[in-house]
């Protein structure tokens, strides 16, 4: 009886401390990617993308930053520079092509997790 409401607290408790440390770890990894993203040793994508794995969609700043990127990219492609306004509209089809891939991304695991 006794190990096992030990094993049952131990478990609780390691669940609820993950929940506070998975935020921090994450926005560690975030700056540490931002640090690394100039530095030729450190490759720098790679912990951003841990980091937002880590600190998830959800959160506050990384849906405002999304948001304000994809209002950037409009504002730029809507440029009348020619070059300018050319590579904006560039990186917009690019940004509205990912998020229709992650979309049709999440809805086959979404599919493939309720089958």
């Amino acid at each position: 009886m006794l190990p096992a409401l030990l094993i049952s607290v131990t478990r609780t408790l390691l669940w609820g401390a993950w929940f506070i440390f998975r935020p921090i770890l994450g926005w560690f990894f975030i700056l540490f990617g931002i640090i690394g993203m100039p530095l030729p040793l450190i490759n720098g994508t790679i912990f951003l993308v841990i980091g937002l794995m880590l600190v998830g969609q959800r959160n506050k700043v990384v849906r405002w930053t999304r948001v304000h990127i994809k209002i950037m990219l409009a504002r730029w492609a809507a440029l009348p520079t020619p070059i300018i306004g050319y590579l904006g509209q560039i990186a917009l089809r690019v940004s509205q092509q990912m998020s229709r891939q992650y979309r049709r991304m999440r809805w086959w695991w979404r599919e493939r997790y309720h089958t």
